[in-house]
């Protein structure tokens, strides 16, 4: 599942130092034609003149000299001006190349709303003003404490692609897929407070761009996935997912969710049908992996195996359980043999039960509730000898889930097998144990006391 409470996309430092490369170079051309893009407009005497002595603070990467020149360039700039655009546009990439994202911010936006208003600046240069301040905004938005500037922030990185879609004639899939994270990201911030309608925004932002691409980029995908799993919506989740393991079959992550959608949709179902028929899409999902080298951990085994339980499998399940543990395809713990012993009891192969119990004892030597589960099938079986051996090899290992129970049992079984001395030793051993506290315990003892007297009574009988 995706992780709602991290962010889609941030402008990570490897894309603002493209971005910082970008305006760099955009710098550079400024600096040796500030007049290169623009038609009518020209720059003021004093400031082409103080334009020349900015070259030696780059050529030196001195950036706070060069800040300094332009901040002063800027006192004497008349409003509106053209000086005012090219200064302050200058200005925006400076703060960049020193890694001071929020300080560009201004200078960036006042030039590109001078070169709006004035037409100061070529189209494509102002679109790539737009995508930067998108980009930004939401940078800083991602990381100021201030609810009230973060939403402002998330608002004007919005308002800016938004424009920017609205304005480039072909649109970049770079540039929609930053649009929907932005969105996606907006609507979940709260996790408490899901905003649908954003959310419902980002659906269709992705549609619209899955429409216009011919080889549309993963991440649209993954947008959308990641949408349907806050919204809960299972089955288009899952129909996401089979669309990307059929594009990307490499990708494990998406059989392991895919997996785990079919599972939830079973278990959230009401209708046995559905269930039956999400649980078997859950094996053919893991089935189709494991054909592709894909989960083929212990827990994707087991994992498996619990699936065909869950669907009344028992005879398939106990197979893969019972290889799996043999060859370590499925982790070995004690519970998971007692499950393929009570496996083999569902299809009433007792005899199969006890010889798996008995393996996993060469495992787990010192588990005595081993033992008592083949003392208790010997003793289903009418194996009365075979129970009594088990049970006190159970006893004498320990590791006993109900001790008190498994003392009351010999108890109960010595009391058959005619021991009594042995049977009352027990059920008051039994009597030590809560588990073991019930209305029978004290008449299995009382029967057992009066059997004793009752064979006492018999030997004087004899004597005399």
């Amino acid at each position: 599942m995706v992780n709602r409470s991290s962010n889609m996309f941030s402008l990570s430092p490897t894309s603002c130092k493209r971005l910082v490369f970008l305006v760099m170079l955009s710098l550079g051309m400024a600096l040796s034609s500030p007049a290169q893009e623009r038609n009518r407009a020209q720059p003021s005497e004093r400031a082409a003149e103080d334009l020349g002595k900015l070259q030696p603070f780059i050529d030196a990467k001195n950036w706070d000299g060069a800040i300094t020149l332009l901040n002063s360039m800027l006192r004497y700039a008349a409003p509106n001006s053209y000086d005012q655009a090219f200064i302050n546009d200058i200005l925006s990439k400076l703060y960049l190349q020193k890694g001071d994202y929020g300080l560009s911010l201004v200078p960036m936006e006042r030039a590109y709303q001078l070169g709006e208003t004035f037409g100061y600046f070529e189209p494509k240069s102002q679109l790539e003003r737009l995508y930067y301040l998108a980009q930004l905004f939401y940078q800083e938005a991602t990381t100021t404490k201030i609810p009230s500037v973060q939403k402002d922030y998330f608002t004007r990185a919005t308002n800016f692609i938004e424009l920017w879609l609205k304005k480039n004639p072909a649109p970049t899939q770079d540039g929609r897929m930053f649009y929907v994270s932005l969105l996606y990201n907006r609507a979940i911030i709260d996790a408490n407070n899901i905003d649908k309608a954003l959310l419902k925004k980002t659906q269709e932002q992705v549609y619209e761009a899955l429409s216009a691409e011919l080889y549309p980029k993963e991440g649209f995908y993954v947008i959308l996935l990641a949408t349907l799993q806050t919204e809960g919506d299972l089955k288009k989740t899952a129909d996401i997912l089979e669309l990307l393991v059929k594009q990307y079959p490499s990708k494990n992550s998406y059989w392991q969710q895919l997996m785990g959608t079919y599972s939830n949709l079973a278990v959230e179902t009401k209708n046995p049908e559905a269930a039956l028929e999400y649980n078997l899409r859950a094996i053919v999902t893991i089935e189709r992996a494991q054909s592709l080298g894909f989960m083929n951990t212990p827990k994707d085994n087991y994992n498996l195996v619990g699936i065909y339980f869950n669907i009344g499998q028992f005879g398939k399940a106990t197979e893969l359980l019972y290889s799996g543990l043999r060859s370590g395809a499925i982790e070995q713990d004690i519970k998971k043999w007692e499950l393929l012993a009570y496996s083999y009891l569902q299809i009433n192969n007792e005899f199969k039960a006890i010889e798996v119990l008995k393996e996993a004892t060469k495992t787990f030597p010192k588990a005595g509730q081993l033992d008592n589960q083949i003392a208790q099938i010997y003793y289903s079986l009418n194996q009365t000898n075979e129970a009594y051996k088990y049970l006190n090899q159970a006893l004498a290992k320990g590791g006993l889930e109900k001790p008190g129970g498994v003392y009351y049992f010999k108890a109960y079984l010595c009391y058959e097998l005619l021991k009594f001395e042995e049977a009352l030793v027990a059920v008051d051993k039994a009597a030590e144990y809560e588990d073991a506290q019930d209305s029978q315990l004290p008449r299995l003892k009382q029967a057992i006391e009066d059997a004793i007297k009752e064979r006492e009574n018999g030997q004087k009988a004899k004597a005399a």
